[in-house]
C-alpha cells in the first residue's frame, strides 16, 4: 500500500492522468464558480496544478520570490477558500430556505385535502349518527312498551290464578 502511494506520486502529471477517476475530478469542483465557463475552470485548476508543482518540487527560491510575494500567495489561497466556504454556506442556506417554502406549500396544500375529506365524510358521517340515534330511540321505547306488556302479562297471571 505504501509503495503504491510513493509510485503514485513519483509518476509525472501526464502518467498521473490515469489514476483521476470521475470522483477525484468532481471532488476538485471547489475550482468552478457558478454560471463559470468550463475553459476558466480548467485554466484555474491548471494553475492550481502549477503552483503546487512548482512548490512541491522546490522551484520556488528566495531568488525568484520574496517573503512577501510568498506571505501574499497564502493571504490570497486563504481569501479564495474563505469565499468558497462562504458561498457554499449562502449555497446552503438558500437551499434550505427552498427546501422550508416547498415543505411549507406542501403541507398547505395536505392541510386542505384534509379539510376536503373531513368536510365531504363529515354529511355522512351525520347522517349515520342521525339514523343510529333514531334507532337507539326506537330500542328505547319498544324496550318501555316490552316492560308495560309484561307487567301487564304478569298481573293477567296472577288474577287467572286467582280464579
Amino acid at each position: 500500500m505504501e509503495m503504491e502511494k510513493q509510485d503514485a506520486i513519483s509518476k509525472t502529471p501526464e502518467e498521473n492522468k490515469e489514476l483521476n477517476t470521475e470522483e477525484d475530478v468532481t471532488s476538485r469542483g471547489d475550482t468552478l464558480k457558478p454560471c463559470e465557463p468550463l475553459e476558466r475552470a480548467k485554466e484555474l485548476d491548471q494553475l492550481a496544478i502549477r503552483s503546487l508543482s512548482a512548490t512541491k518540487h522546490g522551484n520556488v527560491t528566495s531568488e525568484n520570490a520574496s517573503h512577501d510575494e510568498i506571505q501574499g500567495s497564502c493571504q490570497q489561497l486563504i481569501d479564495d477558500i474563505n469565499a468558497k466556504r462562504k458561498r457554499d454556506t449562502d449555497l446552503l442556506n438558500d437551499f434550505k430556505k427552498a427546501l422550508e417554502e416547498q415543505i411549507n406549500a406542501s403541507c398547505g396544500v395536505l392541510e386542505e385535502n384534509i379539510v376536503q375529506t373531513y368536510e365531504r365524510h363529515s354529511k355522512t358521517i351525520q347522517d349515520k349518527l342521525q339514523e343510529l340515534f333514531a334507532v337507539l330511540e326506537r330500542i328505547s321505547k319498544l324496550e318501555n312498551e316490552l316492560m308495560d306488556f309484561k307487567h301487564s302479562l304478569g298481573l293477567l297471571y296472577n288474577d287467572m290464578q286467582v280464579v
